[in-house]
């Protein structure tokens, strides 16, 4: 019975203890702020208007500098001048010829569709095809018809064996320069670079054409990508026909004789990587010929020719002959006849 009133006493405090408040916590060094309730609703998302992307829109039909010439001096003529010379302040100068080969048709066309800094943007005022027309006629500013001339004439001489007559491509690896999506994001100046110092297959052309030489065919290889044609083009003097050079060896080669022997296979192995980035190209994988003019090595009679005239050969590889560069300011003498003696072995 005493159990039971233990227990019962037990329960009892124990279930009052617990329906007591609770004690306060002690203060602590930092009092906690009270909220102030919101009064004011959240503000509506401001009406900021989104950034402007530029969208690139190509031409329906090749640009025309000469269509583009009516609309530049409408347009632009009352800041940049008749002569694109630049009329008020921070107007470019499109004579400048440092600016104009840093720049690039769609640089170019994101400024004029878009504008910049105070100049106004005209991507509600004139269509895709007239900005390109536009922008070409600007182009013109860069260079002139003598230029184009001397472009082309060099380019026909050196460059079409390769690139082809319309600069579409004529072989593998060539460049399509007559594609406006190609080529509108490379300024002449990236241009002038591969031209002077080679890209891959294609060889260094510093030793064969003068700066000069090398800046007009880069104005000329422009124009496959828009008509540059305007009125009152004159060139001064026709260009001479080019004729086929004669070839005079120069005896630093012609007297060589190949320092390996024509079956050596460790000089063919280290031939063939060098043909294959530079040759390959125009005179084929297997040496058969890529393009006309090139001879067949896989010929047992042309590959015994090279063989018994190694010097002559040595002497057009570093020279060059008509359309072929020389290479003797990008390969060794060595090199040379590792080359020609994997080009032998088409022909066993």
């Amino acid at each position: 019975m005493l159990s039971k009133i233990a227990i019962f006493a037990t329960f009892m405090i124990l279930f009052l203890t617990a329906c007591t408040a609770p004690q306060s916590l002690p203060a602590g060094l930092t009092p906690i702020p009270t909220l102030i309730p919101a009064t004011e609703p959240s503000s509506p998302l401001s009406e900021t208007a989104l950034p402007s992307f530029p969208i690139q829109s190509y031409p329906a039909r090749l640009p025309s500098a000469e269509m583009g010439a009516p609309l530049y001096q409408t347009h632009c003529a009352s800041c940049h001048g008749e002569d694109g010379n630049g009329v008020v302040p921070g107007a470019r100068n499109f004579g400048d010829l440092d600016y104009m080969r840093g720049e690039t048709p769609a640089s170019f066309y994101t400024t004029v569709t878009e504008g910049r800094g105070e100049m106004q943007g005209f991507r509600d005022t004139l269509t895709s095809d007239e900005l390109w027309d536009v922008i070409f006629y600007v182009w013109r500013f860069s260079t002139d018809a003598e230029k184009l001339a001397l472009g082309e004439h060099l380019y026909a001489d050196n460059c079409q064996i390769c690139h082809g007559d319309d600069g579409s491509g004529e072989v593998l690896g060539a460049a399509d320069f007559s594609d406006l999506r190609v080529v509108d994001d490379q300024a002449p100046r990236d241009f002038y670079l591969v031209t002077t110092q080679g890209k891959g297959s294609m060889p260094a052309w510093q030793g064969r054409l003068s700066q000069d030489e090398r800046w007009s065919v880069i104005d000329y290889v422009r124009t496959f990508s828009y008509d540059p044609t305007l009125p009152g083009d004159v060139v001064a003097e026709p260009l001479p026909t080019s004729t086929p050079e004669e070839i005079v060896c120069d005896p630093k080669y012609l007297d060589q004789t190949n320092p390996f022997d024509w079956n050596d296979t460790a000089a063919s192995i280290a031939g063939q990587v060098i043909y294959d980035q530079a040759c390959g190209m125009c005179h084929g994988v297997d040496g058969s010929g890529a393009i006309p003019g090139t001879p067949d090595y896989t010929d047992p009679e042309v590959a015994e020719n090279l063989r018994l005239n190694g010097g002559e050969n040595l002497c057009v590889v570093a020279d060059g002959r008509e359309a072929m560069p020389g290479w003797k300011e990008t390969l060794t003498d060595e090199q040379m006849w590792e080359v020609l003696t994997y080009i032998y072995s088409f022909g066993k």
